[in-house]
């Protein structure tokens, strides 16, 4: 009994490795210790900093505050476990130690004396500190024979204005391992790499304030000699007012004169003093919203002729240079000349199609003619101030033609004709029109009710019913007989034409791959535009109201940037949808 028992606990230990070691984590003391590779390093230079925890199931770093001046990056965590024998008491144990590492990796961009904090870590719900650590930041050995030089157009810049800055340095000897990490740039100014111009292959990226600059490797003559130079570019934009120092900015790098003599050297830049200040109050267009510098507009429209109500998509592209400040957004239309009361924008607003492209935003948005007596859609507006000249400038696109038809009207006669018989697709787009009652007639040869009373009967069969005496005597008058004989032919000719058409938008939207044969088939049976269609006119098909919410899932889904429908799930819809059409048209012809 007792070996079975023994076999039992074996066998679980070993095909459940996790519940032994969380048993054993369990029974031991966790221990948390801190480690640095290195207790003096250069400015600007990394090195490693360790976070190993003992004995803990699932521990997690919950605090480690850096000193300010410091740069820390995470890469991970990962787990080890070793196994020993000990001898405790004269007996031979097996012991399996497990331990968790945290790697980072720190930069110190200023000399001093830092101390880093005791990392905290928790595990199971129970908090565990380690120890602190600390090191010695320190400048190497500035250089004589290298220059460093920044410059900008302006020192008095306007808040959000984008100014371009050089950065040249002139190269004393062969050097290698350089980074600008200890640079010092103002927290409220936010920077962006500019290209240097030309093809030269001589390039090289780094980093500088969590951006990747490029710069270019070129020979020039500097006081009176050939040098070597490194020049990069990027714009500087301040986003707060006051007065700020800009610099120095400090590359360090290894210097080789000779071959095996290797050393690291610094240099330093200029300063420049910056004053930002606000933009003007006079002159300021009421729909300025903080955009600065020039801009190109271009609009467009999916269509140039439609029907009152008809959905137009619209599409905005607007150029300029980066960061394109002031620019979160296109401008609000439901405030805009010209649309307010004329045009129906969508609810949503705009929406942007990404991914973007530099100096280039794209959006679009869809708006409704509320009339027909509306010529064009109206130029969109980008009020903008222009930092070099001082002043606001406007910026517009062009207006674009518009033809609005106003839908047709529906006569009482149309009411009689049609009765209660569902309509067709495209008349359902047309607006709803008060139906008039028709005055009861006298006792007598009409006492059966209207046509329409008569058709909505259940069972009610308009052939066979032509063909029983009892009416033939109420139908035979030459109105009732007028109108029964152009119902017929109405039902019947309509119910042919819509089928038919419903058919030939089924087959065009089958020959159609991707999401456009839903697109497709939505478009040609509703009438619209394939361009201009959008997700919510799949509300006008007048199907089941959870088939349509499907199609409009669908369409939205396809709308959509990287939006991916699968084919078979798109031909499934497409079919369910032509073959509730059908049978509508069938109902219509007994209802």
């Amino acid at each position: 009994m007792q070996f079975w028992i023994h076999g039992l606990v074996t066998l679980i230990t070993i095909l459940s490795p996790s519940i032994a070691w969380a048993q054993l984590g369990a029974q031991e003391d966790v221990t948390v210790r801190a480690s640095l590779s290195r207790e003096s390093v250069f400015v600007g230079d990394e090195l490693s900093f360790v976070v190993e925890v003992y004995g803990a199931a699932d521990p997690q770093i919950t605090s480690l505050d850096l000193p300010q001046g410091l740069g820390l990056v995470s890469h991970g965590r990962t787990f080890q476990s070793t196994n020993s024998t000990i001898f405790e008491n004269g007996q031979r144990k097996q012991v399996r130690q497990r331990r968790f590492i945290f790697q980072f990796t720190i930069t110190a961009n200023k000399d001093g004396s830092f101390t880093i904090p005791a990392p905290v870590v928790e595990d199971r719900g129970v908090r565990y500190t380690g120890n602190e650590t600390g090191f010695r930041s320190v400048l190497p050995s500035e250089s004589l024979d290298d220059e460093l030089v920044i410059n900008i157009d302006r020192t008095r810049l306007y808040q959000n204005e984008t100014i371009e800055l050089e950065c040249v340095w002139w190269l004393g000897d062969n050097t290698s391992q350089f980074n600008f990490s200890s640079s010092s740039v103002p927290d409220s100014f936010e920077i962006r790499p500019i290209g240097i111009p030309g093809n030269s292959p001589y390039k090289i990226d780094f980093p500088l304030d969590g951006q990747i600059i490029s710069g270019q490797v070129a020979t020039g003559i500097h006081n009176g000699r050939e040098k070597s130079s490194f020049t990069f570019r990027m714009s500087i934009t301040p986003t707060e007012l006051g007065s700020f120092e800009l610099g120095p900015f400090r590359t360090l790098f290894t210097r080789q004169p000779s071959v095996g003599d290797r050393y690291r050297a610094y240099i330093e830049s200029n300063t420049i003093d910056i004053e930002v200040v606000p933009v003007p109050e006079q002159g300021k267009p009421s729909i300025y919203d903080g955009a600065m510098g020039e801009f190109v507009l271009e609009a467009r429209a999916s269509a140039n002729d439609v029907y009152v109500g008809d959905p137009i998509e619209l599409t905005l592209r607007i150029q300029g240079d980066e960061p394109m400040t002031g620019l979160r957004d296109a401008p609000d239309l439901n405030t805009h000349p010209g649309y307010a009361g004329n045009f129906k924008i969508d609810s949503e607003g705009w929406r942007e199609l990404t991914p973007r492209r530099d100096g280039t935003r794209i959006y679009q948005t869809t708006i409704r003619a509320l009339n027909d007596s509306i010529r064009e859609i109206p130029a969109i507006q980008v009020a903008s101030f222009d930092p070099a000249i001082g002043q606001y400038r406007i910026f517009k696109s062009d207006p674009i033609p518009l033809r609005v038809e106003d839908v047709k009207e529906v006569t009482l006669a149309d009411a009689i004709v049609t009765g209660d018989r569902p309509l067709t697709l495209p008349e359902r787009r047309l607006p709803i029109v008060e139906r008039v009652e028709l005055t009861p007639a006298a006792p007598g040869l009409w006492a059966h009710g209207t046509l329409d009373d008569m058709m909505r009967r259940e069972g009610f069969d308009l052939i066979e019913t032509l063909q029983q005496p009892a009416w033939i005597a109420t139908i035979v008058t030459p109105p009732s007989l007028y109108f029964s004989a152009m119902m017929v032919l109405a039902y019947q000719r309509n119910r042919n034409q819509e089928q038919v058409r419903l058919k030939a938008a089924y087959r065009n939207a089958r020959r159609m791959i991707g999401t456009e044969s839903l697109r497709s088939y939505t478009s040609e049976v509703l009438g619209i535009n394939r361009n201009a269609l959008v997700a919510a006119d799949a509300y006008l098909l007048g199907v089941d109201r959870e088939l349509e919410k499907e199609v409009h899932r669908m369409l939205l889904q396809a709308e959509r940037p990287g939006g991916v429908v699968k084919d078979s799930s798109q031909s499934d819809l497409l079919q369910r949808v032509h073959t509730a059409l059908i049978a509508k048209t069938h109902e219509g012809s007994r209802s």
